[in-house]
């Protein structure tokens, strides 16, 4: 838990695209309008790398959709878009979006990577955001991104994490994915007879905790958000996902 692994600083998403075709000026120019980012120009019609610092960004348009039916199949569990399937169905393309470097912190990481994928959803015909095993509404993750430009601590947490609902015969519940990639375990939450968006505002705020402090949150701990407050902390097998999960009371 909190080490290193095969997902940790592992930033990659796909932006979908209506029609085969980039604007990779574009891009640049709106890359330093939007954030003030200086990304350099290459020779290659369909690929952009250049070096900021220690950390290397590359963007490329990828003719074909998404294979093997990836991008519908976690289109259908974006509770919060409906035509999310088929905006997913009906890419023609996709631009590639990677940040890598080890020596940058996580964070600075990750917020470079969403400012990168926010300004290719200014691209035309750009329709949807596949990352992390989720499918994003283009204005929904802009808007995230946006909070960036206004506060500069903010951390696009909805951007990074997505919060997937789960039922089993017994309960339902909210786990996290995206966690593994600060080096962090993912995270489920789950009650009987609970509001599930009172149990996605709480996990969400445990989520910014452990991101903001880089927090690592132990087997057999509490956590709570006042001095009487303690929820256990537990980590096993996941129920929603594959692997290990840190599983954490949900206050009654």
């Amino acid at each position: 838990m909190g080490k290193e692994n095969n997902h940790t600083g592992v930033f990659v998403a796909f932006v979908l695209l209506s029609e085969c075709q980039w604007d990779k000026a574009k891009l640049i120019n709106d890359c330093k309008a939007d954030w003030g980012i200086e990304l350099a120009d290459n020779d290659s019609d369909n690929a952009m790398v250049c070096t900021l610092g220690d950390i290397t960004v590359a963007a490329a348009l990828m003719p074909g959709p998404v294979p093997n039916g990836e991008a519908e199949h976690y289109a259908a569990a974006n509770y919060m878009w409906p035509e999310a399937v088929d905006a997913a169905k009906n890419h023609k393309a996709q631009i590639m979006v990677s940040v890598i470097g080890k020596e940058a912190g996580l964070i600075e990481r990750g917020k470079l990577f969403t400012k990168i994928v926010a300004s290719c959803l200014r691209q035309d015909g750009a329709t949807a955001v596949y990352t992390d095993g989720a499918v994003f509404h283009p204005g929904f993750y802009s808007d995230v991104a946006s909070l960036m430009k206004k506060y500069d601590d903010a951390l696009p947490i909805l951007d990074w994490v997505w919060f997937g609902v789960y039922r089993t015969a017994e309960h339902s519940g909210i786990y996290t994915y995206g966690m593994r990639k600060f080096g962090k375990e993912e995270m489920e939450v789950y009650a009987d007879n609970a509001d599930l968006n009172d149990m996605r505002d709480f996990l969400l705020n445990i989520t910014a905790y452990v991101l903001d402090g880089n927090v690592t949150l132990n087997d057999g701990e509490t956590l709570g958000f006042s001095a009487e407050q303690k929820l256990a902390i537990t980590i096993s097998d996941a129920i929603a996902l594959d692997g290990k999960s840190i599983k954490i009371e949900y206050p009654r």
